[in-house]
């Protein structure tokens, strides 16, 4: 089906992906507040929106009687300063996900490729937009390891390409030389390739493995970038993305005007100047991450495999649970995990934990000593 044929009734035979962080969800079945809860099923940055970007939040609130700027020149520009980059190569969006369908419903790929387990807004964008999709299928027992002899194969035909990198829900990172081959396989091969590095900002050195010199050099890449996750601004939704000028001017021509929001561009300024912040989080994370990990490892039946970033894939079928069972029990200690079953490639094997605060932390491995 080409992109002129999608109908109203083709949507409705397209799911929808499952995302965690449904704590709405979890305060209607169970009563709980949400304050109340440790969600560990979203993948938000442990220590909690900046200060600077509260404060900035909380003594800006009539600005609401305001349009945003719907060129966002100030986030733009504070982008920019981040990045090292032109703020003529980035484009504001309410989160990443908007970048996403941005893209294909721009371009309107005919065939797109995609690498599973991933984040399933990529397959729902490509298939709203009437395209097919070809997947790549990374094996548990391989590591999740991407072959590139069947990513050269699985180019065949395509002409767009997404990678995760690093990948949501299994937290690897590509080596870089692995990286260069797949990008330089597109560029031979005139596929573009849409590269979501949303939580890259939790790696440490993310400036020597990001793909952007790429982007901004007009080679067939578009960078989508997450800043939500890092200074846990989820329900403000807030990205952006990396691209040659060319490409960002025929993306800002095509999107509606006023999606980001005027505090968001706010917070956003304030969170990018925050060095001290992301300083604090990348060294809370490595620490409790390892922790995290160690001990779910130390768990009978438990298989996390280690992650580069703030949450961890672990497979669980070896220890008589499912999933959903386990999610829901540990619901009713109000404590959310993400099952993994919605995930092409998992199933009800798998879960996903977040990486959190050390007290957080414990009480997650408290309630699964106790069921497991």
């Amino acid at each position: 089906m080409v992109a002129s044929q999608v109908t109203d009734s083709s949507f409705a035979n397209i799911p929808g992906p499952v995302h965690g962080g449904d704590w709405q969800g979890a305060v209607e079945r169970y009563g709980w507040q949400p304050d109340e809860i440790f969600d560990f099923s979203a993948n938000i940055n442990p220590l909690g929106v900046p200060e600077s970007v509260l404060e900035v939040l909380q003594s800006n609130l009539k600005a609401v009687e305001r349009y945003p700027d719907p060129a966002c020149r100030q986030l733009k520009k504070a982008l920019a300063t981040y990045l090292e980059l032109e703020p003529e190569m980035i484009i504001a969006a309410n989160g990443a996900v908007e970048l996403i369908y941005l893209f294909c419903q721009t371009y309107k790929p005919r065939r797109v490729l995609v690498v599973e387990p991933t984040f399933g807004e990529y397959r729902h964008a490509a298939r709203v937009c009437g395209a097919e999709v070809v997947d790549i299928k990374l094996k548990p027992a391989a590591g999740f390891v991407l072959d590139l002899v069947c990513w050269q194969k699985k180019l065949a035909g395509v002409e767009l390409a997404f990678l995760c990198n690093p990948n949501n829900p299994t937290g690897q990172l590509l080596e870089a030389d692995l990286l260069q081959a797949l990008v330089a396989t597109c560029q031979k091969q005139g596929v573009f390739l849409l590269i979501d590095e949303s939580f890259l900002d939790f790696v440490p050195g993310w400036r020597q493995i990001t793909c952007a010199p790429e982007a901004v050099n007009g080679k067939g890449v578009f960078i989508i970038r997450s800043l939500t996750k890092i200074f846990a601004l989820p329900g403000l939704r807030l990205g952006f993305g990396i691209a040659s000028p060319e490409i960002i001017r025929v993306l800002e021509n095509r999107r509606q005007p006023w999606s980001v929001n005027i505090l968001a561009q706010m917070a956003g300024v304030a969170a990018l100047a925050d060095d001290n912040y992301l300083k604090a989080s990348r060294e809370l994370i490595r620490q409790e991450k390892e922790y995290l990990y160690q001990e779910l490892a130390s768990l009978k039946g438990l298989n996390p495999f280690y992650p580069e970033v703030n949450y961890i894939l672990t497979d669980i079928s070896a220890s008589g649970w499912t999933a959903p069972r386990l999610a829901n029990a540990l619901a009713r200690e109000k404590i959310l995990i993400r099952d993994c079953s919605s995930f092409v490639g998992l199933g009800p094997g798998f879960i996903r934990t977040a990486v959190r605060g050390r007290q957080a932390n414990e009480k997650l491995l408290t309630a699964l000593q106790f069921y497991l």
